[in-house]
């Protein structure tokens, strides 16, 4: 059918290939009217935080009755998760509809896979009238196509050493690229505590558009008792709402109470219990190092610890291995074969032995989690951790575990 085949066009497209840049963006933009200057739009940029973030603040605004269109990556399984309007996923119909409509623009202008998805989702969020659009930025900030949408309110989520072959192995250059997404037409910044190298880097670009940054004060929210960088989060996106309810007229209700409820797949997410499985894409040193720090304070609670493990090439995450293994009883080292898999001797090579772990390699992700969940009892905990291409395994084994509705 014609509606396939134009959906194959946007599948064909190397969702790897990086296109430095906002210029094919813009021209995206201007073939389709410019939609977003038609968004109230919210830009959350960093490294690591920026999903959940995102997801917090469309959940609170959700349930204050706005209509809230949320983009995000990578998706889990389906493209469709990265483009929602209420957590309703984008159509395929709507998806097939852009690609025919624009397909001489598309093949002229010759745009990365994420350009064109951020375009759908901009005009997507246009065309049903949103009353907020909120922006989860891919790599950088700079050239990052999310950035073309000019949003008024820019967040900035923890920044750390990720992606260096793209944005540079230093967190001052990281934070350059950041930075970027600042611009003449961004209202509010907000941040949460940073790097003091960072925390320099951002104040000195906004202060070139005489702006200052609104930094959270990590004043932990009432009663959470949950991983301290998703107290971070909340703490972050509660600060951002309870500010713009003046400057964007917001009538909001229950705000820590949505925040708490707010459920975002893949991130520290327990989808079976007896044995207890949980699911973390801690796919960065920071996020890695964030869920040492969390599985410390559980691990004393199970009998049998089971690591499943597995993250793309070029990962820096080699110095907090070591660490992580120890908290293990098992550990199945795997490979996602989605995408450039990290090297499974890579991951063994970078544990001393010890006597307290057996390690293991299996290299069929799916495999290694059914064999897994075979010799667990009900008292042994099983963590599924790493990239984010173990998603369709992981939702091929629990069926929908990522329903967010």
């Amino acid at each position: 059918m014609k509606s396939d085949l134009a959906l194959k066009f946007l599948l064909s497209i190397d969702s790897k290939i990086i296109k430095y840049g906002l210029q094919r963006t813009i021209q995206l933009l201007e073939m389709c009217g410019n939609p977003h200057n038609k968004l109230q739009s919210i830009q959350v940029v960093g490294t690591n935080g920026k999903g959940s973030t995102s997801a917090m603040i469309a959940k609170v605004l959700m349930e204050n009755n706005y209509k809230v269109g949320l983009y995000t990556s990578p998706h889990l399984v389906t493209i469709h998760e990265r483009i929602r309007i209420n957590n309703i996923m984008i159509s395929n119909e709507y998806m097939n509809q852009f690609i025919h409509q624009y397909k001489i623009d598309l093949d002229s202008i010759q745009p990365s896979f994420f350009e064109i998805m951020t375009v759908i989702a901009l005009k997507y969020f246009s065309d049903y009238n949103v009353d907020f659009a909120v922006l989860e930025t891919g790599l950088g900030g700079r050239y990052d196509s999310v950035t073309a949408a000019l949003s008024d309110s820019i967040i900035y989520t923890p920044i750390d050493i990720d992606h260096t072959s793209l944005l540079g192995n230093t967190l001052t250059s990281i934070a350059k690229e950041k930075a970027g997404a600042i611009s003449s037409q961004t209202s509010f910044i907000f941040s949460a505590i940073q790097h003091k190298a960072v925390q320099y880097v951002l104040d000195a670009h906004a202060s070139k558009f005489n702006k200052k940054i609104i930094y959270d004060s990590d004043i932990l929210l009432d009663d959470m008792i949950l991983p301290k960088h998703q107290i971070q989060n909340m703490s972050l996106a509660n600060k951002v709402l309870r500010f713009l309810q003046k400057p964007y007229q917001l009538k909001l209700k229950n705000i820590q109470y949505n925040l708490k409820q707010t459920i975002w797949p893949g991130r520290l997410q327990i989808i079976q219990q007896n044995p207890t499985v949980i699911f973390d894409v801690a796919h960065n040193r920071h996020g890695l190092q964030a869920f040492i720090d969390f599985f410390i304070t559980i691990n004393s609670k199970y009998k049998r610890k089971y690591l499943i493990v597995g993250f793309e090439a070029g990962k820096n995450i080699h110095s907090c291995i070591q660490q992580l293994y120890k908290l293990f009883n098992f550990v199945v080292i795997t490979e996602t074969q989605i995408r450039k898999s990290m090297p499974y001797n890579e991951l063994k090579e970078a544990c001393s032995p010890s006597e307290s772990v057996t390690i293991s390699v299996n290299l069929n992700a799916y495999n290694a989690i059914q064999e897994t969940l075979q010799i667990a009892e009900d008292n042994d905990i099983i963590i599924i951790l790493g990239s984010h291409y173990f998603g369709p395994v992981v939702a091929q084994i629990f069926k929908n575990s990522f329903d967010i509705e």
